[in-house]
């Protein structure tokens, strides 16, 4: 795809990269989502790109940085020419390609979903233009049931029948058996890995596919990074960012990757409207999300049906239900019936064994609260023990705000922090009852 890196893809990759070769380890920690956004932010500030810091005289520009960066990490971070150049060599055989925000190839749908939020760079195998074109976002649970296999795999079909792509994770399970529905079919395919991009480039199964441009592999992550929990809650929004609409065959319930996946597309980004499987036996991941806003997949039997499922907006199965729009509508304040009951599901919706009171009179919230809700949802999708600084990075938010944050849920009781190293773990809702 880009035999010659731009001048800001390498600066970009210096700084964020980590560059794993060899042992596949590294020593010198890059820069996360946010740090780096600070400091593009600040070389924007001054009329400067990354580029200018690996120019000569870069290190005037380093030596202005505010205290709050780390100019000797930066310093070091600049100087792996070297090891980039070894690194790229390596990709380059493997027809691994990498982009950044800075070039024109970078996907337009990252860009204009994620914003500030899309990844600095992002590696890739196989045709990139699929990735601006749609489709329909298939997830679900890795130890999916052979009926829910079956099932991924005919809506593969018949997104391949209707001449759409299908977007999922790549995990094993309901993800790979909707993908493999679309490919055997002759459609295609676009997979979001979270980690071992290499090894999949590299699988004799996916040769035929990515050579015959059906499919198309990328991820946020190194291709020689392994499975780390925090890159696969980020790889969510990645899979809901390049889709029409999402279909959740499966999920547990307040917990995994396809439940925080499904709750952050509801709850903050709401790039796409949200589907769950109306078929079959439906479990409690299924239908929380129902109660969260999700609609109900309207099980389309023909090309034409499916086609309109992703172009049309979806009819409003549960009227009840929160609707996937903003949180708080021009900035005022939400009336909540039984709000501040502890447990509650989410914002405005009381857990089933709390009907007795659904029928209270309406209380005024302050919006503070309601926001702090969902932060306490989408803080509650990641798995625990976590730190502040796992936290910040996948809220791309500052790491004192974090702290703050999650002090506040210790002092509710509803996480415990425990010392060397500091962490802190869930507890169980429903302890809440008992």
């Amino acid at each position: 795809m880009n035999a010659e890196l731009s001048k800001n893809t390498q600066a970009i990759l210096l700084l964020t990269a980590p560059l794993i070769a060899g042992g596949g380890k590294t020593s010198l920690r890059p820069l996360g989502p946010v740090e780096y956004e600070k400091l593009a932010q600040q070389l924007l500030n001054w009329g400067k790109e990354p580029a200018d810091l690996l120019e000569r005289g870069a290190g005037g520009v380093l030596s202005e940085l505010p205290p709050v960066f780390d100019q000797e990490r930066i310093r070091q971070l600049l100087e792996r020419g070297f090891l980039l150049s070894q690194v790229l060599e390596h990709w380059q055989a493997r027809a691994i390609w990498v982009v950044s925000r800075a070039d024109r190839d970078y996907p337009k749908r990252f860009k204009q979903r994620l914003g500030k939020s899309a990844p600095p760079v992002i590696y890739g195998c196989g045709n990139s233009t699929l990735l601006d074109n749609g489709g329909l976002a298939v997830v679900g649970s890795r130890n999916a049931d052979d009926p829910l296999i079956v099932y991924s795999e005919d809506i593969g079909r018949l997104a391949a029948e209707s001449g759409c792509a299908v977007i999922s994770g790549g995990a094993r399970g309901v993800d790979q058996a909707a993908m493999q529905g679309a490919l055997v079919e002759g459609g295609i395919a676009v997979g979001v890995l979270a980690d071992k991009l290499e090894r999949a480039a590299m699988d004799r199964g996916n040769r035929d596919v990515l050579m015959d441009d059906r499919l198309v592999l990328i991820s946020a992550c190194d291709p020689r990074a392994g499975f780390n929990a925090g890159n696969s809650m980020q790889r969510n929004k990645l899979v809901y960012a390049l889709a029409d609409a999402g279909l959740v065959v499966e999920s547990d319930y307040n917990k995994g990757g396809t439940w925080a996946g499904a709750v952050e597309q509801l709850n903050k980004l709401r790039h796409v409207p949200l589907y769950t499987r109306a078929d079959g036996e439906i479990g409690k991941g299924l239908k929380a999300l129902q109660q969260k806003g999700a609609y109900q997949w309207p099980a389309p039997r023909t090309p034409d049906e499916f086609r309109a499922v992703l172009s049309d907006k979806p009819a409003d199965a549960n009227p009840e239900a929160p609707k996937q729009t903003s949180l708080i509508p021009n900035g005022e304040a939400v009336v909540q019936p039984n709000a501040g009951i502890a447990g509650a599901d989410t914002v405005g919706q009381i857990a089933p064994r709390l009907e007795s009171v659904r029928d209270a009179p309406a209380v005024e919230v302050p919006p503070g609260d309601v926001l702090f809700k969902t932060v306490e949802e989408l803080i509650g999708s990641i798995d625990t023990p976590t730190t502040d600084y796992a936290v910040a990075e996948y809220l791309d938010i500052s790491e004192k705000q974090a702290r703050e944050w999650l002090k506040r849920l210790v002092r509710e009781g509803k996480y415990r922090r425990s010392t060397r190293p500091v962490r802190y773990d869930r507890i169980s809702s429903d302890r809440l009852f008992s």
